[in-house]
């Protein structure tokens, strides 16, 4: 064999090697690089939100919220509450998503004898609360009612006309309609497949 041919299987090969180099390379970097995009959707789930609030109808407060996407393998590992599940009669594989919220309920109200003469029993009552106080029992029976509802949409990466694709996300809106209930905190989790 002639040495410029012996030189040339020598590059192509070399040029081989590195290519199978930079490849294994290129697929452990892209493999570490998904790990830590996991490890941020599960530190993402972990972390508070912030709430965005608006009102509708002059009264109505809707409160708007990005939906934390976590695979269900890290769901199942690190989020789920497994013990909760189980009381449920559940299986972790069986949920498609979860979500914790915390509101609180405010305000002062008038409070009415019952009788003119009476100064032990007071009522109160509107659409969303009912008050008892007795004071000579000192006992108060209360019955609070709240209202609202959920809606999870699609964030859509394009739009052209009517045309949309390419899912980014997901967006959950809740709409309280008890004026003295605010959302304080609110979590949603998609555990995708």
């Amino acid at each position: 064999m002639k040495t410029s041919v012996k030189i040339w299987i020598i590059a192509i090969l070399a040029l081989l090697l590195m290519t199978g180099a930079g490849a294994a390379y290129v697929w452990l970097n892209n493999r570490s690089l998904m790990k830590q995009v996991r490890d941020l959707q599960v530190e993402l789930a972990h972390a508070k939100i912030p709430l965005r609030v608006d009102t509708i109808r002059d009264s109505v407060t809707v409160v708007s919220q990005r939906v934390v996407e976590v695979d269900k393998t890290d769901y199942k590992k690190q989020l789920a509450d497994k013990q909760l599940i189980k009381d449920l009669g559940l299986k972790v594989s069986q949920i498609e998503s979860e979500n914790h919220q915390l509101r609180e309920m405010l305000g002062k109200v008038q409070m009415t004898a019952v009788k003119k003469d009476s100064d032990s029993l007071f009522v109160y009552h509107d659409k969303w609360a009912d008050f008892e106080v007795n004071l000579r029992s000192k006992m108060m029976e209360y019955l609070v009612r709240d209202s609202f509802d959920i809606f999870v949409a699609t964030i859509y990466k394009h739009k052209f006309l009517w045309w949309r694709w390419g899912k980014k996300g997901y967006d959950v809106k809740f709409v309280n309609y008890n004026p003295n209930t605010r959302i304080v905190h609110n979590q949603t989790i998609m555990v995708s497949r």
